[in-house]
């Protein structure tokens, strides 16, 4: 059987399917229409205000600014969740890595 064949056959059947349940096809045809011209009638209800002289930054080299700092010497500070007893433990451990007060050895034992 051809390809050509076997792609008519499955439109075939889709056709079937899509004609015994007319509902279903009406909803997956209308449901989104319906939502992307709600979507369509609230932004036009917006007013847009132009802005004239937007903010610009000015560009700058990655290695220029991050040469000249001390990772090491950085006291580090971490923020996570949840706060269970593990998590603690692994954010104690990262942090004292980061700030160089700890070596692989001394971390895994204790």
């Amino acid at each position: 059987m051809g390809q050509l064949a076997q792609f008519r056959l499955l439109l075939w059947k889709n056709y079937l399917l899509q004609r015994r349940k007319v509902l279903v096809t009406l909803l997956e045809i209308g449901l989104p229409t319906f939502f992307a011209l709600i979507l369509i009638f609230v932004r036009e209800l917006v007013e847009c205000t132009r802005i004239e002289n937007a903010t610009s930054w000015q560009a700058f080299e990655v290695n220029e600014r991050l040469g000249r700092f001390d990772w090491m010497a950085h006291h580090w500070q971490m923020y996570f969740t949840p706060n269970s007893t593990d998590a603690r433990l692994v954010m104690q451990l990262a942090v004292k890595q980061l700030n160089g007060l700890c070596h692989v050895d001394d971390c895994i034992s204790g």
